[in-house]
């Protein structure tokens, strides 16, 4: 099933285990996908479904079933991992409000963290059968190919990435800042499942991206894949992109320089 659809062999075995996991947890998504929601609130502006808890479940059997002494930390499940030299990082369904609405931009993500760094990243669009793949110092990959991020150099030339922010203080910021950026661009796209526009960036679809705030589950495999598409990924003031949630920027090598200095323009204070 793995070879058939991605055409490609991890270097570890921790990268096989992921990429099954997210086949399997992608596996019931499309399932589900056109059937009846149950929708519950968690937050303002913020939903979980039935969908979300069961591909949770999936993939996490997977991964305790092959490593028992990995901690794990899912968006479903917030609860601080004990301390270990590896945490799996899980997104079950990074596009939630998406598919809710069977809109079909949404992805699962899956990360292996060694002392807080991501060494393997998965993000899987199982409608689309989209694979995006990373181990680190070993390139990143969609379905077996090899994915690099743009050439692009100017911001005139650029297709830029958004998600917007649920806070309504930094929804607004965020917004004032994505028009800023649009109206320099070619065009603009907000897609709703964070983890997918960061791959996006690494295989060169997206030439820049941008999301005020985003927890680690959210990035952890994203960034990684993005990296090693070539991209940089950094916070708001240019340093590089951790695990510790906020602020995250995506962009090419060439545009990047230039996108930042916009981006600082804004001077946006993501504690509002």
């Amino acid at each position: 099933m793995t070879a058939s659809l991605l055409q490609h062999t991890p270097k570890t075995r921790q990268g096989e285990i992921a990429l099954r996991a997210a086949l399997t947890a992608g596996r019931v998504l499309q399932k589900k996908f056109y059937g009846a929601r149950e929708i519950q609130s968690k937050g303002f502006r913020d939903i979980v479904t039935d969908a979300d808890f069961a591909a949770d479940r999936a993939a996490r059997a997977i991964l305790q079933r092959a490593f028992p002494h990995y901690a794990i930390l899912s968006e479903e499940d917030k609860t601080s991992p004990p301390r270990a030299e590896y945490v799996w990082m899980i997104d079950p369904l990074d596009g939630t409000t998406n598919y809710s609405r069977q809109i079909p931009i949404f992805s699962i993500s899956i990360a292996l963290t060694r002392r807080g760094q991501p060494i393997v990243g998965v993000v899987y669009d199982p409608l689309r059968r989209e694979c995006f793949f990373a181990e680190r110092g070993h390139g990143a990959y969609l379905n077996g190919t090899r994915i690099r991020a743009s050439n692009v150099a100017d911001m005139d030339r650029a297709v830029v990435g958004f998600e917007l922010a649920r806070l309504p203080k930094l929804r607004a910021r965020g917004l004032e800042m994505f028009t800023h950026l649009a109206m320099q661009s070619v065009t603009a796209r907000i897609g709703g499942s964070a983890a997918l526009s960061l791959c996006y960036v690494g295989a060169g679809r997206l030439d820049t991206y941008l999301q005020l705030t985003l927890s680690p589950w959210d990035v952890a495999a994203g960034i990684l894949i993005a990296r090693e598409g070539g991209a940089r990924v950094t916070h708001l003031d240019g340093k590089p992109a951790t695990l510790n949630g906020g602020a995250y920027l995506a962009g090419a090598p060439k545009i990047f320089p230039e996108f930042l200095k916009q981006v600082k323009s804004f001077q946006v204070n993501v504690e509002g």
